[in-house]
């Protein structure tokens, strides 16, 4: 059973802007240090952050509620896949997330579901 469905966008170039006026206070606000390490070693840390950020929004949305960004960490499993480590996946759920990049745009979207 459904439990949740989110989905968001980030316009890539805002987001760098955000990231050029508000540096580090703005990165370690967003994200963990596990997500940083691994952004900011990409050739592009911008799109793979803006990435990140639509996956956690897209995350609450399907959750219901909102929690601190840095509560929810996105990571890659073994097949470079992006999955979410969060508490607030309680036992019974089942997290999908999908990351996708087009032009100038970042988009996540996230289903929630209810396992008996």
């Amino acid at each position: 059973m459904i439990h949740g469905i989110g989905i968001d966008t980030v316009e890539i170039s805002r987001f760098k802007r955000a990231l050029d006026r508000w540096g580090d206070r703005l990165k370690t606000r967003l994200f963990t240090p596990g997500e940083l390490a691994y952004c900011l070693g990409q050739r592009s840390p911008e799109r793979h952050l803006s990435a990140r950020f639509a996956a956690k929004v897209s995350f609450f949305k399907a959750l219901g509620r909102p929690l601190c960004y840095r509560d929810v960490e996105v990571s890659r499993d073994s097949t470079g896949a992006p999955s979410l480590v969060s508490n607030a996946i309680e036992k019974g759920m089942s997290v999908s997330v999908s990351i996708s990049h087009d032009g100038d745009l970042s988009i996540a979207e996230t289903v929630i579901e209810r396992v008996s």
